[in-house]
């Protein structure tokens, strides 16, 4: 018997109506399995990586991943380190581990000494607490405001995550404990030992790190040096030297003096008026075991002290005169805008040999980076050095250049 219209509609009907019993069925079975049977409690903390699921953490840094281990994890609705909330995935939740990220901005000891040291997870059973430290990140120096002051000079050590600092060491392993941090963990000021007498690496210990620096301090002799006027090469021509310590306090020793007046606009004839800086051609730019490095792991670095503030001009600095490649340094210049460059005594430049530049749009120093040490230093390594004070400005003079230079080197930054 063939069934009716009628009798097809209410089969298909009772099926449709039986799927759907059977799938609230089964999403009310899934609900109950997921439901935490209790609050939950947290036993231990581990590394999120694989290899180290058998170990345990007592302590993290703000910005990692870690995986907090307990039991009835469902039904998570917030975490806290340090009372800080952080977000997760439920989808990387389960019964038993919940992976999250710690927030970057979680507060630490270094930025809150009354901080908690815990992870609080919530759930709709009640929440958990369990001991854990947050520890601020390694100290980082990414420059030191005078790498060649004079014993007894107050310095600046610019950075990050200079916090908790327990001692600065010195080369000589010369311990210093006196010394001001800001607030926001970016600088260190400290004075030179009186008793510093040699050169090498400048460490910062913290409470829950260290760092050193890649270059030495207080390096003004040494196969890095291109020039110290001092008995390390000379100046061939071009400005004139001087040691003049009344006018440039915090000298060491000779240095050379650029003092030019009334450079008009598009000026280029850097080799009139001393305004240049010129080395022989027999200089060592960089020892020739040294040039198989990366480019990017080398700085020319140097010392300048500004007689008057400078806010127009341009320090070009080339090798053997060639103008392939040729490095600006106009520290007056920030963003779009002018700011009167004055180092306010003895200051380090450090200028990446990245930043030598082939020409581009007809401005000079604008363009691609060499490419390798060989091809800005040649295959020996060696050749003239040349600093050149010039004005590109289409309408404005120069009035005043008054720039001392001393201790010319080429070290490792990275």
């Amino acid at each position: 018997m063939k069934a009716t219209k009628v009798q097809r509609s209410i089969s298909v009907l009772f099926m449709l109506l039986f799927s759907i019993n059977m799938l609230m069925l089964s999403s009310c079975k899934e609900d109950n399995e997921n439901e935490p049977s209790g609050p939950p409690v947290i036993t231990n903390v581990r590394p999120i990586t694989p290899e180290e699921a058998g170990t345990s953490l007592t302590q993290a840094l703000p910005g990692s991943h870690i995986v907090i281990q307990g039991q009835n994890f469902f039904g998570v609705k917030e975490v806290y380190f340090n009372n800080m909330p952080a977000s997760f995935n439920s989808a990387l939740v389960s019964n038993n581990n919940l992976v999250i990220l710690i927030p970057e901005d979680t507060p630490t000891e270094a930025t809150d000494p009354t901080v908690s040291n815990t992870i609080r997870v919530v759930t709709t059973k009640g929440e958990a607490s369990f001991n854990f430290i947050l520890v601020p990140p390694p100290p980082i120096i990414s420059s030191i405001s005078n790498e060649n002051a004079l014993p007894g000079t107050q310095i600046t050590i610019n950075g990050s995550n200079l916090y908790l600092v327990q001692k600065v060491v010195f080369p000589g392993n010369i311990e210093v404990t006196n010394f001001t941090t800001s607030a926001n963990g970016r600088t260190l000021g400290v004075a030179v030992p009186s008793n510093l007498s040699s050169s090498g690496k400048l460490t910062i210990l913290t409470k829950y790190g260290s760092t050193t620096t890649v270059s030495d301090f207080n390096e003004s002799t040494g196969p890095n040096i291109l020039a110290n006027f001092d008995g390390i090469n000379f100046l061939e021509w071009g400005s004139e030297t001087s040691s003049d310590a009344a006018k440039f306090p915090g000298a060491k020793g000779t240095f050379v003096y650029l003092n030019n007046t009334g450079v008009g606009p598009e000026d280029f004839s850097w080799w009139n008026n001393g305004r240049s800086l010129n080395l022989p051609g027999s200089t060592q730019w960089l020892p020739k075991a040294q040039l198989s490095g990366a480019i990017s792991d080398y700085a020319l670095k140097f010392e300048i002290f500004t007689e008057a503030p400078w806010d127009l001009g341009s320090i070009f600095i080339v090798k053997d005169y060639d103008w392939t490649h040729v490095a600006r340094y106009e520290p007056w210049k920030v963003g779009n805008t002018t700011v009167p460059f004055n180092s306010n005594g003895w200051r380090t430049v450090t200028i990446p040999l990245t930043e030598f530049r082939t020409k581009a749009n007809n401005k000079d120093g604008t363009g691609s980076s060499a490419s390798s040490l060989p091809v800005l230093l040649g295959s020996e390594g060696k050749g003239s050095f040349n600093l050149f004070f010039v004005n590109e400005d289409l309408t404005k003079t120069v009035e005043k250049f008054q720039v001392a230079i001393d201790n010319i080197r080429i070290v490792k930054i990275k």
